[in-house]
């Protein structure tokens, strides 16, 4: 046997003995200086054979590491096979939920529905569906069973100081406020959670409905998750879509309840009353059961095919025209009217909008306006408000100033006959 260093002469055609080979000792084939040995044929041809046989070992031990990896999820970690197992991860799972103040937190799910779903998703024969609901189903595990529940009557003075704000900003929506301050209230003498009815409110377009409802959102401190019907082609924004199909994702109730950190969040429904409806797809019916508290406390995705509780969740539908709700959902809802303010309420909005608008362009130095300024715009809707006062803005940089004056304001059909200024007049 002859020991020799691999060399590009070699390499480019170098006879070997009659009856002998080289034999690499190297596994990196890529590695020009490597180590060879002389070998006779026979012995090189069995080195090789044993080679090939640990590399074919050596793969399969890997998968068989790789398979309790992807097994991890379903079997060992979650859906274990033996009874000791499954009441021992039913426990980890379900901590604290005993203990806990019923008032502040809420068990979203069970481990017993893990475990089904797990051993479901063990069932999945397509391998791209089975890693992405491995991973699904460990994320549920990582998250534990509960979630806070909010109330802002936690926290009395910074409850007062908000509901201040919301009558003082927003005072045609005082009798949702109202409504929903006495909820709060309830809570206060209960031993249970905070629980606040569906609202619907009604009115004309730009009133401000939707701003309302994210300061509302504010004020309680739970977060917000709107979604516009006016666009909606299926069921399956609020609830998820099919397992079946090859894009399948949560829907917006699971995304926030379950994956998220509060058990009563606010979901503001918006233009509800143009919602596409036909026989085979009705993007409301979902809301028949999550407006219900019983259906809702077993809300069904039908991403995972997983219940879970969204009895808590807070759900504030908006729309113009009430009468084009179906009467099945106005029934499930407290309806309050929103009217166009009038007198002090009109110009206190004007005031508030239009400082707002302001603030949100962010412009260096730009001073705040004069009361008289804001008022000119108060028989506008909210939303006509910030419209025209961004323009505004625009007309008072371009002629080089950092405030507004009377004349800054854009032409209004409804204006006392005072010429105003068109933009870059």
């Amino acid at each position: 046997m002859t020991e020799f260093r691999w060399s590009s002469s070699r390499k480019q055609g170098h006879c070997d003995p009659a009856g002998f080979a080289a034999y690499r000792t190297r596994a990196d084939y890529e590695i020009v200086d490597g180590i060879e040995l002389l070998l006779p044929l026979d012995a090189r041809w069995q080195l090789l054979e044993e080679r090939k046989a640990l590399a074919v070992a050596r793969e399969a031990a890997l998968e068989v590491e790789r398979e309790k990896a992807r097994q991890a999820v379903t079997t060992a970690m979650i859906g274990r096979p033996t009874l000791g197992d499954e009441r021992e991860f039913i426990k980890i799972f379900e901590r604290g939920v005993a203990r806990r103040d019923r008032a502040r937190r809420l068990p979203v799910r069970h481990a017993s529905e893990i475990l089904r779903v797990a051993a479901k998703v063990s069932t999945t024969k397509n391998k791209d569906d089975y890693k992405r609901e491995v991973e699904f189903v460990e994320k549920l595990k990582r998250l534990g069973a509960l979630r806070g529940v909010v109330n802002p009557a936690f926290h009395p003075a910074r409850w007062e100081h908000a509901l201040r704000t919301l009558h003082d900003t927003h005072p045609h929506f005082s009798s949702v406020t109202d409504f929903v301050a006495a909820h709060v209230a309830l809570s206060t003498r209960s031993a249970g959670p905070m629980t606040i009815p569906p609202i619907l409110m009604w009115g004309p377009p730009g009133i401000g409905k939707s701003h309302y409802a994210n300061d509302l959102a504010v004020a309680l401190g739970t977060p917000l998750r709107r979604h516009s019907m006016e666009n909606a082609q299926t069921t399956a924004l609020l609830l998820g879509t099919e397992r079946h199909w090859s894009t399948t994702t949560p829907g917006v109730v699971f995304e926030e309840v379950v994956l998220g950190a509060s058990a009563n969040p606010i979901f503001l429904i918006d233009e509800i009353d143009k919602a596409p409806r036909n026989a085979t797809y009705d993007p409301l019916a979902p809301l028949h059961s999550l407006l219900e508290p019983s259906t809702a406390a077993v809300a069904r995705d039908a991403s995972l095919d997983i219940t879970f509780d969204a009895s808590l969740a807070i759900y504030i539908a908006a729309s113009n025209d009430p009468n084009r709700i179906p009467e099945s959902l106005r029934s499930r809802m407290t309806s309050f009217e929103i009217r166009p303010p009038r007198g002090h309420a009109a110009l206190q909005i004007a005031r508030m909008v239009v400082a707002a608008t302001i603030e949100r362009l962010a412009i260096p130095a730009f001073e705040a306006p004069e009361p008289r300024v804001a008022h000119r715009l108060a028989h506008l809707n909210p939303r006509a408000i910030g419209k025209a006062t961004q323009l505004a803005v625009a007309h008072a940089l371009y002629n080089g100033r950092c405030y507004l004056t009377v004349s800054d304001l854009p032409d209004d059909p409804l204006d006392d006959g005072e010429p105003r200024k068109a933009l870059l007049n």
